[in-house]
């Protein structure tokens, strides 16, 4: 629990803008202390940093506020705590304080195909704790339950899609949100054909809140095309996803392709296929740890 001030400091939002956003369009309730101090949630302040972040791109409070809340029919709503229970139907109650907290669940929010209920479960997965240690102990767990939901034939395609564009924007917000890099670059993407691109995006944002350059480049990126940017950026490494088999021969495209531009440029992988990419460095499957061990090469001129 977090006082307004320390709120303030978290989200770098004034605590008269706080409050205001409280009482005019109920994007967090706060608790109260017993001598009746306002109490916020990690879900509260990472709502609260949505909203920020959508107000300092010019967005009207107001519309932030529908955004952040996932208020239906224009009209600002108050927010929902708790996760959605396993393949249900996204409208459950408020927990009584006492109640544990169930995991907020995708592949629930997926089968509602509801704007609301997906961006609860994102606010209070990612609210939970650091952006490191939610990736670890709670998005890539979801990710596999997707993925293995997918591969039963127990996920439409359109649940599917729904579920992953909400996890693009919520980590593309993310990703702005990391903050200043400094230094040389880092090229972060996949090799053609590769199109499922969230794990790598999610590395993306680890690495950047390292402080690292980085350039993002997306999936389905054909080997000249990372060349093509090599050569334009002159990064210190790149960062390819290898997840499937059939992403390898690509992956050992854009390898050769960079190993024959000088001056040299270090190739990582990562992914189930990572060690199949010869002249790359497999990174560790913990992205957050992918993230630190390139930091710490590149900040050591290892790289």
């Amino acid at each position: 629990m977090y006082t307004v001030k320390q709120t303030a400091a978290l989200t770098g939002v004034a605590e008269a803008t706080l409050r205001a956003w409280e009482h005019r369009y109920g994007v967090v309730a706060p608790g109260r202390s017993a001598a009746g101090y306002r109490l916020y949630e990690p879900d509260d302040v990472a709502r609260l940093r949505a909203m920020a972040a959508l107000v300092r791109r010019g967005v009207p409070a107001s519309v932030a506020a529908r955004r952040v809340t996932g208020a239906p029919d224009g009209r600002p709503g108050g927010p929902v705590r708790g996760g959605v229970a396993p393949g249900g139907s996204g409208n459950p109650g408020e927990p009584a304080a006492s109640e544990p907290r169930e995991t907020p669940d995708l592949l629930g929010a997926a089968r509602a195909l509801d704007a609301r209920v997906l961006q609860r479960v994102l606010a209070d997965g990612f609210g939970t704790g650091s952006l490191e240690a939610v990736v670890d102990a709670w998005l890539m767990p979801q990710l596999r339950r997707l993925g293995t939901a997918w591969e039963a034939g127990e996920l439409t395609i359109a649940e599917e899609h729904f579920v992953s564009a909400g996890l693009l924007r919520w980590l593309a917000w993310a990703f702005d949100e990391a903050g200043d890099a400094s230094g040389d670059a880092v090229l972060v993407g996949l090799p053609a054909g590769a199109r499922h691109d969230l794990t790598d995006l999610c590395f993306a944002v680890c690495l950047r809140r390292q402080g690292v350059d980085v350039i993002y480049l997306g999936p389905d990126v054909p080997a000249q095309e990372w060349a093509r940017a090599v050569h334009a950026r002159l990064p210190r490494a790149v960062v390819i996803g290898v997840h499937l088999a059939a992403d390898v021969a690509g992956a050992r495209a854009i390898a050769d392709a960079v190993a024959a531009i000088h001056p040299p440029v270090s190739v990582w992988t990562g992914g189930r296929h990572a060690a199949d990419v010869p002249g790359a460095e497999p990174l560790p499957d913990s992205l957050p740890a992918a993230a630190r061990q390139l930091a710490l090469h590149l900040e050591a001129g290892a790289a």
